[in-house]
């Protein structure tokens, strides 16, 4: 597939399971099946296009033109080298955001997907990763604003971790995610595919629901 990389495959965590299980509408086996599927076929840990487009066909009851765009944006967005190729766990993620769920979940693994350590916390390095697939998406189209709301981003980032340098930043899934439920844009920047906002903020205090 054009990889040069003898990368280990990723594993699956119960966490992914659930999730894939629930957008692909099969059950948890079936899961665990399709992906020894894929890791047999990918051995290298490394995912062609045109293997996202199978293996997505293969869990994916959608129209033909929604696998291909799911395909097209998962490898915009992770395909660092422009070499057609992205990582298994990219691929999962990918996955994840490209289908229908809550603002929420989708920000979830927008998280896990910077957070590259898997150490829970998001620090300096995955910051710089985390602009740097910003940048790639976004700048060509719009490079001034783009480099304003990075600019913004990296201000809430050190708002949110006491005004620490970025050097020193360690931000958490529940402060990533509440940052970004509460701004649009930053939501829009970060996060590889189009997230839809609420039309109201979402605030801390729980709103109690009346019929």
């Amino acid at each position: 597939m054009g990889a040069n990389s003898s990368q280990a495959p990723a594993e699956l965590s119960e966490e992914d399971v659930e999730f894939i299980s629930s957008k692909a509408k099969i059950d948890h086996d079936s899961v665990r099946v399709w992906y020894e599927k894929l890791k047999a076929a990918c051995p290298n840990g490394k995912i062609s296009k045109a293997d996202t487009v199978s293996f997505l066909r293969s869990i994916n009851s959608g129209k033909e033109e929604q696998i291909e765009k799911q395909a097209n944006e998962i490898h915009k967005a992770f395909d660092a080298n422009n070499d057609g190729i992205v990582d298994q766990r990219e691929f999962l993620i990918g996955f994840a955001l490209t289908s229908n769920g809550s603002i929420h979940e989708k920000l979830k693994y927008v998280f896990r997907t910077y957070d590259h350590d898997k150490d829970g916390v998001i620090n300096k390095k995955e910051i710089d990763r985390m602009v740097k697939i910003a940048m790639r998406l976004h700048a060509k189209d719009d490079p001034e604003n783009t480099t304003r709301i990075i600019d913004e981003l990296k201000r809430s980032l050190e708002h949110l971790n006491q005004g620490k340098d970025l050097d020193d930043i360690r931000i958490t899934s529940k402060e990533f995610i509440q940052l970004l439920m509460e701004n649009k844009e930053l939501c829009e920047l970060v996060s590889p595919f189009n997230i839809e906002q609420p039309r109201e903020v979402i605030v801390q205090q729980p709103h109690a629901q009346s019929k």
